[in-house]
């Protein structure tokens, strides 16, 4: 059996596969803040399966090797930790850890809207922003990885970080009420036109002629606003187009099994 999970910062999504070729069932669980209780979650739900191999995602940077976080702003607690060698020992099998958002752009290039690209970009909007650059239907070379929620913008004399002002953890923070629970439509309207000049700046920095939107925020955003606020800020007139994932929470799980696939074939 093989392990596919995605950990965010809100869920854990889960996937088991008996082959690599079909995934047999798909559970969604709390992320835990704390990083011991996730290994006791693990532990309790998943060593008792005979594993061969387990892929996970995570939201964050990991160090080189891909052995543990370096950067985790939203499972903090997270960071530093042992993380690859942990999970070994837990599940009795290989494991190998990627970014959560890289992996579900690499499942939208084999199931979803990017299996005619090449070259596309993808965004995760959700607790964070997280997203990849796909090319030639890999994960495009990268010296610490994707972050573009990390980008920073100047307002009123004080610099922010995208995700700390767009996510749904950024939300939820600022009004003080959790994203889904805000109706108002001026509200959505004015973070979609933020969203639609976002995504004129990720054109600019990663040339693609696509993009695929992913996450739960879309639950909310208005996706005809997003389009024309792109279209009306784009600076030169090419066809590019903006795509919403139909996998939606099953996106990093796709991932996970295809890149366990690409491991272990370059592994023979």
């Amino acid at each position: 059996m093989y392990l596919l999970a995605n950990i965010g910062a809100t869920k854990i999504k889960v996937g088991l596969s008996k082959n690599l070729k079909k995934i047999e069932k798909i559970e969604i669980y709390k992320t835990p803040s704390q990083y011991t209780d996730f290994l006791n979650f693990l532990k309790n739900k998943f060593s008792f399966f005979e594993l061969k191999l387990a892929t996970l995602g995570f939201p964050g940077v990991f160090d080189k090797n891909n052995e543990k976080l370096i950067y985790a702003p939203n499972l903090k607690d997270f960071e530093n930790k042992k993380i690859k060698s942990d999970l070994e020992k837990i599940l009795k099998c290989p494991v190998i850890l990627e970014n959560d958002a890289a992996l579900e752009g690499l499942g939208e290039t084999y199931y979803g809207k990017g299996k005619n690209f090449n070259l596309f970009a993808y965004l995760s909007l959700g607790t964070g922003i997280g997203g990849v650059r796909i090319v030639d239907k890999e994960i495009d070379r990268k010296f610490f990885g994707f972050e573009p929620g990390h980008t920073l913008f100047l307002i009123d004399e004080k610099v922010f970080e995208f995700e700390k002002i767009f996510s749904g953890r950024a939300i939820e923070s600022i009004f003080n009420k959790e994203a889904e629970k805000i109706k108002n439509k001026k509200f959505w309207n004015f973070y979609s036109e933020i969203l639609g000049i976002f995504l004129v700046n990720v054109c600019l920095f990663w040339s693609p002629p696509a993009i695929i939107l992913n996450g739960s925020l879309l639950k909310s955003l208005k996706k005809k606003i997003i389009l024309k606020s792109f279209k009306s800020f784009m600076p030169f007139n090419l066809k590019l187009n903006i795509y919403f994932s139909d996998l939606k929470e099953k996106a990093g799980i796709y991932g996970s099994l295809i890149y366990a696939k690409k491991c272990l074939k370059y592994k023979k």
